[in-house]
């Protein structure tokens, strides 16, 4: 497509399924890590490799079948130590806010205060790095890692993914025989977690192939907060050289349409594929809780106080994390690894032990507190 309103509707309605079953899964990313480490539970590590492994097979096939325009996609770039840096900020604040960037959402959607908290985090949060966007710029820049941005442009590309796919495939069988992919459940309107992520999987498919580039949505938080800069303190925000920025402007090799997007208050690419997800996953928790009588917004009893606080730091750190690494989980985890991105496998990296570490402070201040409370 390119047409961005054909675009926009697409992915809005793309991501209202999103909302509906990651909500009646209740499958987040902020949960799969902090399980890890709290819980020292893997079973959602497992559900989390397999959407990884189906997404790389489909993105694959497509490639190969010719219905993949742009690869590597603009929205992919090159490695650096922000990167790492940025993922290991995105960790801490993932297990603080109680949500990832889409797990945030659907939660806001089914009336989740703590997430409405977090989400005004992460506006904040997108806001903050603005501010001192050119000098994280030149530090990325003086550190790149590679200068490639996928390893299959750095080793043969079927001797890389084909054993992958192959013993994963393998593995994954196993799981499901042994019924590690399953778990039981008994609330209303349940979706298994593995039938989930192979929903993602396909979802993605379509917004790679319809837009000429996978699902990502962190940028559209940080277009919220330049729209809302530009209403609140229009002369500050015309010294802002980081709304000014385009991500990426591109020529599609077909078409010969121009692809361009940034962080920006205007409606460009990432308006048509970032904000579409955001505002469609908000309304597919929203449709999905309502229709089962679990949308519950009360104001009058709000969490204790340093839950909010946790929600709001949170909010900021994934903010901060993501703009410093130059995406987030959705881009760099459900998107990235399956195309073998370097800058997802170092994003990954710093987020292991930043949600460590934000799993050690989230048990010392808050669990701990309530506790005692």
């Amino acid at each position: 497509m390119t047409n961005l309103y054909q675009i926009f509707f697409l992915n809005l309605a793309l991501g209202l399924i999103l909302g509906f079953v990651f909500h009646r899964s209740d499958l987040c990313m902020a949960g799969i890590f902090r399980d890890i480490f709290l819980l020292k539970r893997t079973f959602l590590l497992r559900i989390l490799y397999l959407q990884v492994i189906v997404t790389m097979a489909l993105f694959f096939i497509a490639k190969k079948g010719g219905l993949i325009g742009l690869y590597p996609p603009p929205n992919l770039n090159i490695a650096s130590l922000g990167t790492l840096a940025g993922g290991m900020i995105f960790g801490i604040g993932m297990v603080l806010a109680g949500g990832c960037v889409i797990g945030t959402l659907y939660k806001m959607g089914s009336g989740s205060v703590i997430s409405i908290i977090a989400f005004a985090g992460l506006i904040i949060g997108s806001a903050v790095f603005a501010e001192f966007y050119p000098f994280w710029a030149e530090f990325s820049k003086r550190t790149r890692v590679s200068e490639a941005v996928l390893l299959p442009q750095l080793i043969n590309e079927h001797f890389i993914m084909l054993p992958i796919l192959f013993i994963s495939s393998m593995l994954i069988f196993r799981w499901m025989r042994s019924k590690k992919l399953h778990q039981k459940a008994y609330a209303e309107g349940y979706i298994h977690p593995w039938k989930v992520v192979i929903i993602i999987a396909l979802l993605n498919l379509i917004i790679y192939i319809s837009s000429d580039m996978p699902m990502a949505v962190s940028t559209g938080y940080a277009k919220i907060a330049a729209y809302l800069e530009r209403i609140l303190v229009p002369d500050h925000f015309e010294t802002v050289a980081f709304f000014k920025k385009e991500s990426y402007s591109v020529l599609h090799p077909d078409s010969k349409a121009l692809i361009a997007g940034g962080p920006g208050a205007k409606f460009d690419h990432i308006s048509s594929t970032e904000i579409s997800l955001i505002v469609g996953v908000i309304f597919g928790s929203f449709i999905s809780a309502i229709s089962i009588g679990e949308f519950k917004l009360t104001l009058s009893a709000l969490p204790p106080l340093r839950q909010n606080i946790s929600a709001l730091l949170g909010g900021i750190l994934l903010a901060l994390g993501s703009r410093m690494a130059g995406g987030c989980n959705v881009k760099f985890l459900m998107s990235g690894l399956p195309l073998l991105s370097i800058q997802a496998f170092l994003f990954l990296f710093g987020m292991l032990p930043g949600a460590w570490l934000g799993t050690y402070l989230f048990k010392k201040f808050v669990i701990s507190y309530d506790k005692e409370g």
